[in-house]
């Protein structure tokens, strides 16, 4: 199963490959003084990265049932593993961008519970208008490895580095409101090109938007990765 996974894993990068090539060239060329400029330039990048997977059918949003991930758990694992590297190359290599993620603010302990429980708060009213269906034990694993590192990866960008840097230009809850609405408006194109959905994406990214920013504002990037990770496990896994 694991070998299946490599034809699916090696089209995505081949198609996401020349662009993200150009968004590094970009990065490259623009001044280390220029954070803002750089950290917008990963979010657009991300968002390539992430919008690619609709048609390479590493996902499927819309139809029946509303939200689909990919049967081969590998797939989903490889994503996630993919999303902790990037996050540990964005640590080494942009340390001036990295400096804007606040990981925790108090305990840690906490700053996770509350994370987790924003999740729930977010995710179990969807949960229950939901079909329950079957996965193995292994790709219950996987999805999770997918929803809380390739999460992670999109917070410390929105909530940890763009939020972080618009908190030293503004007050802190305007930059919550910010990173909401940049977070929302990032999803405009799967909402209405790449998917059928519409206006429910943008209101749910908007909600979410809004509570891990919250989460982010008062305890820290990672418990709002907690938020983030846990409602998408709960909306995603699995579906009949």
């Amino acid at each position: 199963m694991a070998f299946e996974a490599l034809p699916v894993l090696l089209g995505y990068l081949w198609r996401i490959t020349p662009i993200i090539g150009l968004f590094g060239v970009w990065l490259c060329s623009t001044p280390r003084t220029q954070i803002t400029v750089r950290i917008l330039i990963l979010i657009f990048a991300f968002v390539c990265m992430r919008d690619m997977m609709t048609p390479c059918q590493l996902w499927v949003v819309g139809g029946e049932p509303p939200l689909r991930f990919h049967a081969n758990p590998w797939v989903l694992a490889f994503l996630g593993i993919g999303s902790a590297a990037m996050i540990a190359m964005l640590a080494q290599f942009l340390p001036m961008c990295w400096q804007r993620v606040v990981g925790f603010k108090g305990n840690r302990t906490t700053g996770i519970t509350m994370g987790i429980a924003a999740g729930l708060l977010i995710g179990l009213p969807i949960r229950s208008y939901l079909a329950v269906g079957e996965a193995s034990l292994l790709w219950m694993l996987c999805f999770a490895l997918f929803a809380f590192a390739g999460n992670a990866l999109e917070e410390v960008l929105f909530r940890g580095m763009l939020q972080g840097q618009l908190e030293r230009h503004t007050s802190a809850q305007r930059a919550a409101l910010c990173s909401a609405c940049a977070f929302c408006a990032c999803h405009g194109y799967l909402a209405y090109v790449l998917t059928d959905f519409g206006w429910p994406i943008v209101l749910f990214t908007f909600v979410e938007g809004l509570i891990c920013s919250q989460v982010r504002l008062r305890f820290g990037t990672w418990p709002a990765t907690a938020t983030h990770g846990t409602t998408i496990l709960l909306i995603g896994a699995p579906l009949a």
